[in-house]
């Protein structure tokens, strides 16, 4: 056994307790959409994980459910697909995603279907495994953070999973409705992108190595005061590029809940690392300086902060309420979009910063007082920004929420 191990990719872009494994390949799977119509088309994605140092051929072959079998008879097949064999090639610890376009006939009969795939992998040579059996995060509570799909922190922090070997793997997809056919025959040819390939350890190993280095450094210049004021001149200038220039309490609030946020995971020796690691990698990839760790975390670090506060800020409101009242995917909808606007300096509307930024940061905002702050005169201010947005939660469905 192999004493090197490489960051967990899968679990970035999905969260499952549990790991299918064929040959030493990791493998989750779902259908987009769960249920179509007859004639409709939906994707199963499945997203691979090489557990070896070595590549690996795999064959996935295709069995399609069928209905009105009877003793002698095999039934007539209810889904098709463009080939029953598939066949990829994988190098050592790559991670890719497996797209594969799923119809039905058009006299399809409502119901479940479970679609069968059997991988057979083979390598070449023999190999050492890189990836563990089973896993727990170390992200801890999640009482904020609730699922980490997304947020950059799976490849430092892991995530919780046990692996189960099978020979062959369903996955459900529900028919109903009245039958849909398309005017063109449906495209269906399979689609397999890397995701991640061994390159990348280069810079994460980097990061961590020199993260280690520096730790009392790093404890010195990342006070709650220091990031509170990086933070507040770095929102302003950017959020100013996306259309949205601050008022003077929405700065305030918005950089409390970014250095509450880094607070966070500095706090923790087990959560540090998920806020650090990726902002150290970016930096080393645009090579760029890492000595000022507060120009680090304002120019290469604002983008994922910015996700996970946005994440912990949903995770404070329900505190407040009691309970979350955003649908997950409705969440990692609006995380994208208010960072990927940010960095890009596209438009943001304004609901955006409120909901959840300014709102958390205006639950905390008396948990973390700066030096000569009186509290009650930046929840005045906030109050004031706040009152003079006329604008603000016009819509009906965000002024609901």
């Amino acid at each position: 056994m192999a004493t090197v191990s490489y960051p967990d990719i899968i679990g970035e872009y999905i969260a499952r307790p549990e790991r299918l494994e064929t040959g030493g390949v990791q493998y989750v799977g779902y259908f987009e959409p769960a249920q179509i119509a007859p004639g409709q088309v939906a994707n199963l994605f499945l997203f691979t994980q090489n557990t070896f140092d070595v590549p690996v051929e795999v064959v996935v072959a295709v069995t399609m459910p069928r209905v009105g079998s009877g003793l002698f008879r095999g039934g007539k097949e209810v889904l098709k697909v463009e080939s029953p064999v598939i066949q990829l090639q994988l190098a050592e610890v790559e991670a890719g995603l497996l797209t594969l376009p799923v119809t039905t006939v058009e006299d399809a009969p409502p119901g479940e279907y479970l679609l069968t795939l059997e991988l057979k992998v083979s390598a070449k040579s023999r190999g050492n495994r890189v990836r563990p059996l089973q896993a727990q995060s170390k992200l801890g509570d999640k009482s904020l953070i609730d699922n980490a799909v997304g947020l950059n922190l799976v490849g430092t922090l892991g995530t919780t999973f046990t692996e189960k070997p099978v020979k062959k793997a369903t996955f459900p997809l529900k028919v109903a409705g009245k039958p849909q056919p398309s005017a063109r025959a449906p495209k269906l040819k399979h689609d397999y992108q890397t995701v991640w390939t061994r390159d990348a350890i280069g810079l994460f190993n980097q990061a961590i190595h020199e993260l280690n280095l520096s730790q009392v450094k790093l404890q010195q210049e990342l006070t709650v005061e220091a990031l509170y004021a990086t933070l507040y001149g770095e929102s302003t200038a950017r959020f100013a590029d996306a259309g949205l220039p601050l008022r003077i309490g929405e700065a305030i609030t918005l950089a409390k809940i970014l250095t509450y946020s880094c607070q966070y995971f500095l706090s923790s020796p087990e959560r540090r690392n998920g806020l650090l690691v990726p902002i150290w990698e970016r930096a080393f990839e645009a090579e760029v300086d890492t000595t000022d760790a507060l120009r680090v975390i304002r120019t290469a670090g604002y983008y994922h902060l910015l996700k996970l506060s946005t994440a912990i800020g949903f995770g404070l409101l329900a505190q407040a309420v009691g309970r979350q009242v955003w649908s997950l995917e409705e969440r990692q909808a609006v995380i994208s979009h208010v960072a990927d606007s940010i960095e890009t300096g596209q438009t943001l509307d304004v609901e955006f910063l409120y909901l959840p930024l300014l709102m958390a940061g205006t639950y905390i905002s008396g948990q973390l007082k700066m030096e000569g702050e009186d509290p009650r005169h930046s929840l005045a201010l906030m109050k004031k920004a706040y009152e003079a947005r006329t604008d603000l939660f016009l819509d009906d469905d965000m002024a609901q929420a």
